[in-house]
């Protein structure tokens, strides 16, 4: 009988694996972070002293020079190793991960576009030690609406944000469109405030930069913008349901019903595995896709944050009811991610539509174009 040959380790290790000294100590100085700094906050929200020790803490990561390009001394990361680093900031609230990281796929954006040098005299260090912040927007081409998720803390410098302009994007003072948009606050997560701002047009009246020209693979500037968004935010969801599940363990071996722990019990056994099954799966589906870059296809994208916006929101109900009352008591972590994490499943099915209204324009362009 014929047999397939068995390949080698090698042939099975994604070239993105093999990393560097400096990026697997990287790697491990974020899960320490993570783990000391991070998960605690889940049990009782920091002080404002405790939280800017933090930030201190995580200023001396160097998140920003792994997405640097290595012209300019950086690791120049990928989405696959980003989202990793993401979801493994997810152990503790999601809005104190978001709220650390927010700026990432701005600063994705402009980097594919050769324009970090807009954030100048500031240096990209800045955008993860508490002094400068690019606010995370995801906007609706239809209603003139952007949702707009920022870091209410006191900062030296207002936060930037990018913007839908003309053709492409512009980099802005939130602090100037604040002045030609009405702002309505939907829910302050921590220190975060996501609010709906309705744009009359003029928002982008005097941008930092400007961003029109199609990247590498003829992405529209537009289309790698929410592309990063859908990335980083599904990482940050589902490295949140990756601890929960690992806490499910923890609490299914600990406490004990009828002399022996739960988890050997078979219903909750069950339970247990499908929860397991869909966190893994959900793993898998963003890791397959930020393999693919830079040929990431917007439909993959598209389905990736459906799906890991209703596995998330599901994960969590079966949390809190496989941890019985206990999981609505506030110092549990069911508990924390209860309040927050559908915010974020919400701002993922907003990409969902930004991308599918954007996928009908371009449509409409190259068919009106074709005609003419």
């Amino acid at each position: 009988m014929m047999r397939n040959p068995i390949p080698s380790s090698s042939d099975l290790v994604p070239p993105t694996w093999t990393v560097s000294d400096d990026q697997r100590a990287l790697v491990a100085a974020c899960q320490r972070f993570a783990r000391d700094q991070l998960e605690p906050l889940l049990a009782a929200p920091p002080s404002q002293a405790g939280w800017r020790d933090i930030v201190t803490h995580a200023s001396s990561l160097d998140l920003g020079t792994m997405i640097l390009p290595t012209s300019l001394g950086g690791m120049a990361i990928g989405q696959h190793d980003l989202c990793g680093i993401v979801s493994t900031l997810a152990c503790g609230p999601i809005e104190r991960a978001a709220q650390l990281t927010q700026s990432i796929p701005a600063l994705m954006t402009l980097r594919a576009y050769d324009m970090l040098d807009a954030l100048a005299p500031h240096p990209i260090g800045d955008y993860f030690n508490g002094t400068c912040a690019i606010a995370l927007t995801v906007p609706d081409f239809h209603a003139a609406t952007l949702w707009h998720l920022h870091d209410q803390d006191c900062a030296p410098v207002a936060p930037l944000m990018l913007t839908p302009h003309a053709r492409g994007l512009a980099l802005i003072d939130s602090a100037h469109g604040d002045a030609h948009a009405c702002r309505h606050c939907l829910v302050v997560l921590g220190a975060l405030s996501l609010e709906q701002w309705r744009c009359n047009g003029t928002l982008c009246a005097a941008p930092l930069a400007s961003i029109d020209q199609c990247g590498a693979q003829n992405d529209s500037p537009s289309q790698t913008w929410l592309t990063n968004i859908a990335l980083y935010v599904s990482a940050l969801l589902s490295g949140a349901m990756q601890h929960d599940v690992a806490f499910a363990l923890r609490y299914g071996a600990e406490r004990r019903a009828f002399r022996k722990p739960i988890m050997l019990h078979q219903r909750v056994a069950v339970r247990l595995a499908d929860m397991l099954i869909a966190t893994q799966g959900t793993h898998l589906f963003l890791r397959a896709l930020t393999l693919a870059e830079p040929n990431i296809s917007t439909a993959l994208v598209r389905q990736l944050v459906r799906h890991i916006a209703a596995e998330s929101m599901e994960l969590t109900h079966e949390l809190v009811q496989f941890c019985g009352a206990h999981g609505y008591v506030s110092g549990l972590p069911p508990a924390a991610r209860l309040t927050t994490c559908h915010w974020f499943a919400m701002l993922l099915m907003r990409v969902d539509t930004a991308l599918a209204q954007l996928t009908a324009r371009h449509t409409f362009d190259s068919t009106t174009g074709a005609s003419a």
